[in-house]
Parts: C-alpha cells; sequence; structure tokens
C-alpha cells in the first residue's frame, strides 16, 4: 500500500474524508515485478549475515534440506547459519517443514536473495 500511495495511485482526500485510488491504473502495474523490487529493496537493507544466508539459500532452490543446513552450519564461512535460518524464520522470509526442512516462503522471495548475488558470482 505504500508503494501504491507514494506513486499516487492510492491516496486520501481530505475534502471527501476517504482513501482514493485509480483502479485501472493498479490492475495496469506489473504486480510481480513490483514485488521483486520491494522484496529486492527490503533484503538489501539486511545485515550482511543474514543477506549470505539468504543467498546461500537460494543457491539451493526454493528449500534447503536439514542435512545440508548441519553440513553448512560445520562449514567456518557458514557457522552461524543454522542461527540465522531461526532469524529469517521469524522476519518471514522462510518457514520450517514438519520434517526440519526449510523453505522460502515464496518463491519471489527466494528470486529476490538469489537477485542479491553478483551476476559474475552466480557462475562460479
Amino acid at each position: 500500500m505504500q508503494s501504491l500511495q507514494s506513486r499516487g495511485l492510492l491516496y486520501y482526500d481530505s475534502r471527501q474524508k476517504r482513501w482514493m485510488w485509480n483502479e485501472e491504473s493498479i490492475h495496469a502495474e506489473d504486480i510481480t515485478d513490483n514485488v521483486l523490487h520491494l522484496l529486492s529493496s527490503k533484503m538489501n537493507g539486511l545485515s550482511d549475515d543474514m543477506q549470505m544466508l539468504l543467498k546461500a539459500m537460494a543457491c539451493f532452490g526454493t528449500s534447503i534440506d536439514e542435512s545440508v543446513i548441519k553440513y553448512l552450519n560445520e562449514v567456518p564461512e557458514y557457522v552461524d547459519f543454522a542461527k540465522g535460518l531461526e532469524k529469517a524464520v521469524t522476519e518471514g522470509y522462510v518457514e520450517r517443514s514438519k520434517e526440519g526442512n526449510v523453505k522460502f516462503v515464496h518463491d519471489k522471495v527466494r528470486e529476490a536473495a538469489y537477485d542479491l548475488i553478483p551476476d559474475e558470482a552466480k557462475n562460479q
């Protein structure tokens, strides 16, 4: 809603004392790209550790197996991976399954996390 308001698609009319919007303009928006842009903007404001965690997880696809989590947690570069995952769960980026696996809450969240990786690093 803030995004719609900032672009003038949603506004408060003080004379009429109600919110107004242009439904045609809102429908014409490419919401998919907009959601991805909003997620990317939010993720760019996360701590370096949280970004690293989400980027690493995005490289595995939409979900990551508990055995991979355990392995990564033993690698010095990702020593706090499991602890970081709990924060990512709390912040609503990922969720745990009954089996202990972790998955992104939506494919657009995974896409936004993957987009944090510089293009030249994606080919390594």
